[in-house]
């Protein structure tokens, strides 16, 4: 049900803004016009009520609208209000330290209120409906019934009349005329059985209203107006809620009465415009119909109408004139209303699909042609490439040599350039499998660059491969280690990294590859690898060239060999794939940056900024240790730490297509040692998390998405969007099962210093700490502008105590104490020292006044 009404809500949203433009266009047009295309234009809101959802189209009006979300049709409804966030495991973020919010017993109670709200708004519409419609139906029943008690005229004068005027409209079906006194004013009814209802009344007229009267009702039975006004009424009945409906509704009956006006006034002289006006106001003085009755067609109309009538009957003549204006006037306004009404916003993408490099091998192959001309088999093999969902039209010059193919793509909508290395990639493809294209060319057009082109010929894009192009298509098997070039990627992890960072040894890099691979070698300018076991803290030794078996990461660091910071702006990276026998299968080249405080690599093709090991197509047979692992991936979100644990409880799971969704409560912490405890520095609360992954031939899983809910107001919507409706009530209490998944972060902890062979008090919650009581403005000074931009400063505890790390396989204690000085002055103590007490850097500043003094 609830689907239903939020299509049906969208459905009236969208008609209602199709309703606006028409009146406002109406506006502008209204007596430059004819009363027939006042009347045709709304066409396009019928339209678009009977098909809510048409073609998307780059000129669609609702491109500017902003998309009608579940929230803003439901939702709306009844605000959700949500108290200051809480935080688990600080009493204040700080030092990189960030704590998701968890939900808190005052908004839960909101959330409850709006759930009920928006499950109880679609039982009411449904009723309101079906009242509306049950009413439409035994008003038609008892007109009926009433209608029975009326007699057939066989007045020869007035049947005569109604002959001629049926001769003079072409109406050649038998009309039923009835006369009765249960409607008040001359009327047209039924569909199948047409009968123009007359009252005792009508009889005391003159022949020539007579003839006006029936003339109308006639041409409302010509234009088929009887069901278009059953339509409105249903219409009606299903957007009862809607009043820019019932207006736009109110409005077209009106444009249908003049319109039924102007059909009479064409088959008229000149000079019987007047009577035919005249004829009106007569039967609007005699006549009025019941506002309670069922909505008939008839002559008679709102007085306020009556005017605009008379208007349009005395401009009969201009608009008669200008018929083929009017004719070009009308069919513009309906053909752009309906280019701009009719259609639909385009797909928002809000990433590049395809544009990770991955390449389905079979589908491709299939399509593979040796002619350009084989349109089939071209748009085959497009439309299977990166950036086929951007893809908008396909021309082919096979007349002449040389032969080409060019691909417009269209993306706007995207919130990421698109990249020239997969154009290239797609152009190697094409140049493969379609034997005899010469010239590939593809124009782009983008938000910030409306027009670009990548052109590539045959003999350009052959000088990157040792053999004929079309040889790496020879079979499916070629074929795929050809595809194999190009689904090379690199894991670049954290986004950024300084050497005070503790959380890992350096800057980690991990390659991708889906073919067989037996080595990765990497090879710096500066700085050197490591290899780090996270479980044990232990880091080896650092190599400016290191291979290691596929599937591990290393870490390059600026500091090792020679322990100098390699602080050089650009420093080359070369990494290359190796087979069994040493040889290289691939090769990647990247640039590490460094702007004076972080290193970080730079954005290249291929290459996947910010994401850690879940990037690895790796067996695994658990599920529960795929969950365990993408949740440790998303470290690189926090602070620093020494040791990464994760707690998670699996809820559901949904197994669909070589997919699993599995529907988790998740908490991550980074736990190091604060004052002798090793404790959860950083990390996250319980938080609901949906995890998505692919399962591959081996029965491994590779994670595809993990979505988490958004923070502050949109946390309840976006939670109940991710989630199911059976768990929505578990996961709105998640906080509940923070306990547990503390838990299971400790026994982490815990096996993390039995590792090491170290021990330990193990807490997950806030170390107290004790600040240094000196004067205010010295503590901002010292420990908020000074420790900005000094390493070594901001490495040092904020309170009085310890805090250790691990850089580079080397245990470092940092220590903040303060004392007296003989003076008596306070003195602030810095220092770092290694395990066995060996102290590397001590500063010491004099606290005098408001300003904090380094002593020599």
């Amino acid at each position: 049900m609830s689907d239903i009404f939020e299509a049906v809500l969208a459905s009236s949203f969208y008609a209602g803004i199709v309703g606006l433009v028409i009146l406002l266009l109406k506006g502008m047009l209204r007596n430059r016009l004819n009363a027939k295309w006042h009347y045709l234009i709304w066409s396009v809101l019928v339209l678009k009520l009977l098909v809510p959802f048409g073609p998307q189209s780059a000129v669609s009006l609702f491109n500017l609208i902003p998309k009608l979300s579940h929230q803003a049709t439901v939702g709306d409804a009844y605000q959700v209000w949500q108290q200051d966030e809480m935080y688990i495991g600080t009493d204040q973020p700080q030092d990189g330290i960030s704590i998701q919010p968890l939900v808190t017993d005052p908004t839960e109670t909101m959330v409850n209120t709006q759930n009920f709200v928006e499950e109880i708004l679609p039982f009411i519409w449904a009723a309101g409906a079906m009242i509306m419609l049950l009413w439409l139906v035994f008003s038609c029943y008892l007109l009926h019934s009433k209608l029975r008690r009326g007699s057939v005229v066989k007045d020869d004068r007035i049947l005569r009349i109604l002959k001629s005027c049926q001769e003079k409209m072409g109406v050649t079906g038998h009309v039923n005329l009835v006369l009765q006194d249960t409607v008040g004013t001359p009327s047209l009814f039924g569909i199948l059985r047409p009968t123009i209802l007359i009252t005792p009344g009508l009889l005391d007229l003159e022949d020539k209203e007579l003839r006006y009267i029936f003339l109308h009702e006639l041409a409302h039975y010509k234009r088929k107006d009887v069901p278009v006004n059953y339509l409105l009424l249903i219409f009606q009945a299903i957007h009862w809620f809607n009043p820019v409906i019932w207006f736009c509704f109110a409005s077209i009956r009106q444009d249908m009465e003049v319109a039924a006006d102007e059909y009479v006034v064409s088959t008229l002289e000149a000079a019987e415009y007047k009577d035919y006006g005249r004829a009106l106001l007569t039967v609007v003085e005699r006549f009025s119909a019941s506002r309670l009755a069922l909505r008939l067609i008839g002559m008679v109309d709102e007085r306020k109408n009556i005017e605009r009538r008379l208007m349009m009957i005395k401009m009969a003549g201009f608009f008669k004139a200008r018929r083929r204006i009017m004719l070009a006037v009308g069919l513009l306004c309906v053909v752009g209303l309906g280019g701009v009404l009719l259609t639909d916003r385009l797909a928002e993408q809000k990433s590049l699909p395809g544009s990770n490099g991955i390449y389905n091998a079979q589908k491709l192959y299939a399509n593979k042609t040796p002619y350009v001309g084989n349109n089939s088999k071209v748009a085959g093999v497009v439309s299977n490439l990166p950036y086929a969902g951007f893809r908008r039209e396909i021309s082919l010059q096979t007349k002449t040599v040389p032969y080409g193919i060019t691909v417009k793509y269209d993306f706007s909508g995207a919130d990421t350039n698109p990249a020239e290395q997969v154009f290239f990639n797609n152009a190697s493809i094409m140049f493969a499998l379609i034997d005899n294209v010469d010239e590939i060319t593809f124009n782009i057009s983008t938000s910030t660059k409306p027009e670009q082109q990548y052109q590539y010929t045959r003999e350009e894009i052959q000088k990157n491969y040792a053999r004929d192009l079309r040889l790496y298509a020879a079979d499916v098997s070629e074929f795929e280690s050809f595809l194999g070039n190009f689904e090379f990627r690199l894991a670049v992890f954290p986004e950024k990294y300084a050497t005070v960072m503790s959380i890992a040894p350096g800057l980690g890099l991990l390659a991708e590859y889906p073919g067989s691979v037996e080595k990765v070698r990497f090879t710096a300018q500066k700085g050197a690898f490591l290899t780090w076991d996270s479980a044990t803290g232990k880091v080896s030794a650092g190599k400016n060239v290191i291979e290691v078996l596929y599937g591990l990461p290393v870490y390059w660091s600026p500091l090792v060999p020679d322990g100098h910071p390699a602080e050089e702006k650009n420093n080359l990276i070369t990494v290359a794939l190796l087979d069994k026998k040493g040889a290289k299968i691939d090769e990647k080249k990247i640039n590490i940056v460094y702007d004076g405080t972080f290193y970080s690599v730079e954005p290249s093709p291929g290459v996947v900024i910010g994401k850690g090991p879940q990037l690895q197509t790796q067996k695994i047979l658990s599920l529960d240790d795929a969950v365990s692992n993408a949740i440790k991936a998303q470290y690189t979100h926090y602070g620093s730490g020494e040791t990464v644990t994760e707690g998670h409880l699996i809820l559901d799971t949904e197994e669909n297509s070589g997919t699993v969704k599995v529907y988790t409560i998740a908490s991550l912490g980074a736990f190091g040692f604060e004052n002798g405890i090793f404790t959860k520095v950083s990390g996250s609360g319980a938080i609901p998390t949906v995890m998505l992954f692919s399962l591959n031939d081996t029965g491994g899983y590779t994670l595809v998405e993990y979505r988490e809910p958004e923070d502050g107001a949109h946390y309840t919507d976006s939670l109940k969007k991710m989630f199911p409706a059976r768990l929505q009530g578990r996961v709105l209490s998640a906080r509940n099962d923070y306990a547990e998944l503390a838990r299971q972060q400790e026994a982490q902890a815990a096996g993390y210093l039995e590792a090491i062979g170290r021990t330990a008090q193990i807490s997950e919650g806030h170390v107290e700490k004790k600040l240094a009581d000196i004067d205010v403005q010295a503590k901002n000074k010292l420990f908020s502008e000074l420790t900005k931009f000094d390493p070594f400063l901001n490495a040092c505890p904020y309170w009085l105590g310890t805090r250790e790390t691990v850089e580079n396989g080397i245990r470092y204690i940092y220590e903040t104490a303060q004392s007296k000085g003989e003076d008596g002055i306070d003195l602030i103590t810095f220092k770092k020292s290694r395990e066995d007490g060996t102290v590397v850097e001590e500063r010491t500043y004099k606290i005098a006044g408001s300003e904090p003094q380094l002593v020599e």
